[in-house]
């Protein structure tokens, strides 16, 4: 992400609204296509939504606080609000991972870890990214997620053995 990217939506010549949305919307969608696993039709439905923030925002003459940090919060509260309202529909599918751990390999790559992150669930993916990728604590990615700590952290250790599944090729 460019430096000029962080800049208030107002801080561009030209064209402000325009050269800010630009810069912002690959880097927004790309977070939001991460966080759904690349399902793009998924991440594409929730990427409008950031907007209409800004929008508010901008009408309401806070420029300065429209950043794309700030598009990345709003796309995450939206992404988490999705997922919850799908896993009430999905609780009854939970799968429970069991078995022993495998070691981790230290030759694996980011890009390989993000790319076997969207072979996991959904609700897996939700909390490896909140973990991993935003470094949220687990009490606030409890709280997100609408359950308590020791919950979110059981979740955890199954999500991580799901990665590892997937990584090891290990489905059983």
């Amino acid at each position: 992400m460019s430096a000029d990217a962080n800049l208030p939506a107002e801080a561009f010549d030209g064209v402000p609204f325009d050269d800010f949305y630009d810069r912002a919307l690959p880097v927004v969608y790309g977070y939001l296509l991460r966080l759904c696993g690349g399902d793009r039709d998924e991440a594409w439905d929730l990427t409008p939504d950031n907007w209409i923030a800004v929008i508010d925002r901008l009408a309401q003459g806070q420029t300065d606080t429209v950043t794309v940090g700030f598009l990345l919060s709003v796309a995450r509260s939206h992404y988490l609000d999705s997922w919850r309202r799908q896993r009430g529909l999905q609780r009854k599918l939970r799968l429970v991972w069991a078995g022993a751990r495998q070691s981790e390999s230290a030759e694996l790559s980011a890009s390989k870890v993000l790319d076997h992150l969207s072979a996991c669930s959904q609700e897996h993916r939700a909390v490896l990214m909140l973990a991993y990728v935003d470094d949220l604590p687990i009490a606030e990615i409890a709280h997100m997620l609408g359950s308590s700590t020791s919950s979110t952290y059981s979740l955890l250790a199954r999500a991580r053995d799901e990665l590892r599944r997937h990584l090891t090729g290990d489905l059983r």
